[in-house]
């Protein structure tokens, strides 16, 4: 009983999920497996160079071992098309156990060449196993997986570590330092049993991520030229090939004024040395160990992926910073080395198999091997190259005391301490690298989650709505009546849009226009100098000639007599009432005419209503404007009221305001005055709505917040009160708990579906309501896309939406945010809902 409760402790404590035990233990004990080996192999390689050597073969050594990598990576490309990832990782672990075995007869026998050869040795097998290791862990999870799983997974290689640095201390205490490398390649036996269990599970488990990744997995042969290209045209490889070789270059340094320090401390003593290293390599992977199993899942909830990134150069910082202070001592570098190695092998190690997670798994397969082995060995060569040049730049400088012993013209450890002001320099660069890929992550997330957008928001970015309108007006106009016709034939020419393709749309069935209709326009009978539309014209020659003539006082009076009569006339005079609307728009804004506006307005026939509210929009007729708004009540012209106050702008949002903040304004009318503030979409009117927002709820909340959500849409540069706008997202949360906990602590023999219907609608409401306010202050398509694919998206756009919020919502609002959409048990989703009520802040 008191083992499954420590065990369940310890599955919440790891975030281990039911179903997930057996493959996680799995991944635990294959990183193990490869790790423990790699350590012991790790301190033989160090205590046999620099005995034999010494640690001015070093940068050749680098060197080396880095130009047998680039090989490497060509023959793994050719043999990675041809086998599947599982016999390759096997053929990969026999091979090195066999040729670790081979080595062992020969190295205490052998001289520099063969320490050098093993040096090589260990370092293709350290780059290719942990590159196989970061390959499956791809393959199995998805980012949410990975995030939560990979401190545990992790903490397996960390462990590996401590075992095996702990296991060359005490062998090699116990005089029994020469079975050290049969251990290592007896560990690397095991392994096989455990990875072939890895794929064997791996195919049992209902993921759709690894079925879609396992469906596109490439069959072509990927080589070094086509890795390369790829890596080079792609923004976020690169950014992730740069911090590789930063970061390689900064651990060569590291190793360098490591390795210098300790060569000098324990001179010939290779039983000291090799037990120190043995010692020294267990207790930072016991450090590494408790950081990434415990830390690393709390640091990447807490923190996010770029704080946690930021944490191995910040570190180093402060640790190179001292070396400035007091120089290069053995304590000193002791911590720089153990704090880089430690951190490499948990924060940056996890988090970096979390950065290639959102690549396509095509993708991952053609470039992974090429940036873990290629990029990385390049670092140490392009680093190796540096410490050569350094050394040949202080010998000319006097500072040398030897001769040129393996390509290290100091034998002092002068080199290694004035190589600190490069290393701040490249961890300066590191963090700056950092902020950026942090940004390139989250939009290849985004570019991950599929979005549907609204109609309507699709439609109005590639279409001019009022122009379209005018068109189709044109359109129906032209039976109804030739002098209605001619004005809008007007108003495209005045606007500049009859162009050939719209000429052609109107004329399909009518091939010329009837210059009589504009004759009757000016009443003025036998006006020969208007030409035919459909030639070739001077449009603004023609214009300039029209606002001339409707200028005329004579015309006015005359347009004046005519409309007193047309008002005054009954629904027979439906159409001349139209044009009469229409002409009053086309009219200056001092025109007397503009009075007959009110009545036109308020006429019963909607086409006389609407074309008189185009008008009076048209000519920024303020006195029309209480006329607009009861047309808003009107459900046939309801749009067409909405339009014309849109087309007032600015001028009408202090009515607007009054309007709407008027507890005497029915519901329905502030709901219509929401929509047009939305649709003007100015700061100001964006202002207006978010403080009523900060007070209203119900149906007239909703559209408030749909209002602010189009403005946001089409806008993205406005911006919105944020304390007020967080307070809602919380009041909407809270909203949502309640409501989820209502529907779970339904009687199951008392409520009905309809009950359970109506608060599944509520939460719904409420869910959508969230996204929406979120969207008012983060990237509206982000939240949009987020939105769409935690309700009805697949398992893996689903996951990769969490990651786009909890890389991008700020932490007082996130741990709220992804506490109600993690995949959880209806019962923990009770007490998360409990606890999220309990712990909201009120602003």
């Amino acid at each position: 009983m008191r083992s499954t409760r420590l065990l369940k402790n310890l599955y919440r404590w790891v975030k281990i999920r039911s179903g997930e035990e057996t493959i996680a233990l799995l991944l635990f004990t294959f990183f193990f497996l490869i790790t423990a080996p790699h350590t012991i192999i790790k301190a033989l390689r160090y205590t046999d160079l620099l005995e034999k050597v010494g640690y001015q073969g070093l940068p050749l050594a680098y060197i080396l071992a880095a130009l047998s990598t680039g090989l490497v990576v060509v023959l793994n490309s050719k043999i990675q098309a041809r086998i599947s990832n599982q016999r390759l990782i096997v053929s990969s672990l026999i091979f090195f156990m066999l040729t670790g075995l081979a080595f062992q007869p020969f190295l205490d026998a052998g001289g520099n060449f063969l320490s050098y050869l093993y040096w090589v040795w260990a370092s293709v097998l350290t780059v290719v196993l942990m590159t196989h290791y970061g390959v499956t862990l791809s393959e199995v999870f998805n980012p949410r997986e990975a995030r939560r799983l990979i401190g545990f997974c992790g903490s397996g290689g960390i462990l590996g570590g401590v075992v095996g640095g702990f296991s060359a201390m005490l062998l090699t205490r116990l005089d029994l330092g020469h079975i050290l490398l049969p251990l290592a390649c007896a560990l690397l036996f095991v392994c096989i049993f455990v990875v072939n269990a890895i794929f064997k599970h791996r195919e049992k488990r209902v993921l759709s991520s690894v079925k879609t990744s396992a469906s596109k997995r490439s069959t072509k042969p990927v080589g070094f030229r086509e890795s390369f290209n790829i890596v080079r045209k792609h923004r976020y490889l690169i950014l992730i090939s740069a911090i590789v070789i930063l970061t390689g270059i900064i651990a060569t340094f590291v190793d360098y004024q490591f390795s210098s320090k300790i060569d000098e401390h324990f001179g010939e003593d290779e039983v000291q040395l090799q037990a120190f290293l043995g010692l020294f390599f267990g207790c930072l992977t016991t450090v590494a160990f408790f950081l990434q199993l415990l830390l690393t899942g709390r640091l990447l909830d807490r923190f996010g992926i770029r704080s946690t990134l930021l944490l191995a150069p910040m570190v180093l910082l402060l640790g190179s910073s001292g070396i400035i202070v007091w120089g290069l001592t053995l304590p000193l570098v002791i911590l720089i080395k153990g704090s880089d190695e430690s951190l490499a092998f948990s924060l940056n190690q996890s988090v970096r198999e979390i950065l290639y997670i959102p690549l396509e798994w095509d993708l991952r397969y053609k470039v992974r091997p090429f940036i873990d082995m290629f990029v990385n060995r390049f670092a140490r060569v392009l680093a190796a190259v540096l410490l050569v040049i350094a050394g040949l730049v202080a010998k000319v400088l006097g500072y040398g005391t030897e001769d040129l012993p393996f390509l290290s013209p100091i034998k002092d450890p002068i080199l290694a301490e004035y190589l600190v002001w490069a290393v701040l320099v490249f961890l300066i660069a590191w963090i700056i690298l950092i902020l950026k890929i942090h940004k390139e992550y989250i939009s290849v997330i985004i570019d991950k989650i599929p979005i549907r957008r609204p109609v309507e928001m699709e439609i109005g970015k590639k279409l001019d709505i009022d122009y379209t309108k005018l068109v189709f007006d044109t359109i129906d106009s032209r039976d109804r009546s030739s002098v209605l016709f001619a004005m809008h034939l007007y108003d495209l020419l005045e606007r500049d849009k009859l162009t050939p393709e719209i000429k052609d749309m109107i004329f399909q069935k009518k091939e010329e226009v009837n210059v009589s209709s504009l004759t009757d326009l000016f009443n003025a009978q036998g006006v020969s100098w208007f030409p035919d539309i459909a030639d070739d014209i001077s449009q603004e020659g023609l214009i300039t000639d029209i606002r001339e003539v409707m200028s005329l006082d004579s015309y006015q009076r005359l347009m004046i007599q005519d409309a007193d009569r047309i008002v005054r006339a009954g629904p027979e005079a439906e159409t001349e009432k139209m044009e009469l609307a229409k002409r009053i728009g086309m009219m200056a804004k001092t025109s007397s005419l503009i009075e007959y506006l009110e009545p036109l307005i308020r006429d019963d026939s909607l086409d006389v209503a609407r074309y008189a509210m185009e008008s009076a929009a048209r000519l920024q007729h303020t006195n029309s404007i209480p006329v607009i708004l009861e047309n808003l009540n009107r459900s046939q012209i309801h749009e067409d009221a909405v339009s014309a106050l849109k087309s007032y702008g600015d001028v009408i949002l202090g009515i607007l305001e009054t309007h709407l903040k008027d507890e005497k304004t029915h519901i329905a009318m502030q709901k219509s005055l929401a929509k047009v503030l939305g649709r003007i979409g100015t700061q100001e009117a964006a202002d207006i709505l978010v403080k009523e927002l900060s007070h209203r709820s119900g149906d007239l909340g909703l559209e408030v917040l749909d209002a602010l959500d189009r403005i946001r849409s089409e806008s993205p540069d406005i911006r919105f009160a944020e304390r007020i706008v967080k307070q809602k997202v919380f009041r909407a949360i809270k909203n949502y708990c309640r409501a989820g906990i209502n529907h779970a602590e339904l009687d199951p023999e008392v409520a009905s579906d309809e009950d359970r219907k109506i608060l599944q609608k509520e939460m719904d409401i409420h869910f959508r309501e969230i996204f929406k306010l979120l969207g008012l202050l983060y990237r509206h398509e982000d939240m949009l896309g987020a939105y769409q694919n935690l309700k009805s998206g697949s398992p893996e756009s689903s996951a990769f939406a969490i990651e786009l919020l909890d890389n991008s919502l700020k932490k007082d609002v996130r741990d709220f945010v992804l506490l109600l959409v993690a995949d959880r048990t209806t019962m923990d989703r009770v007490r998360r809902f409990r606890q999220i009520l309990n712990t909201l802040p009120i602003l």
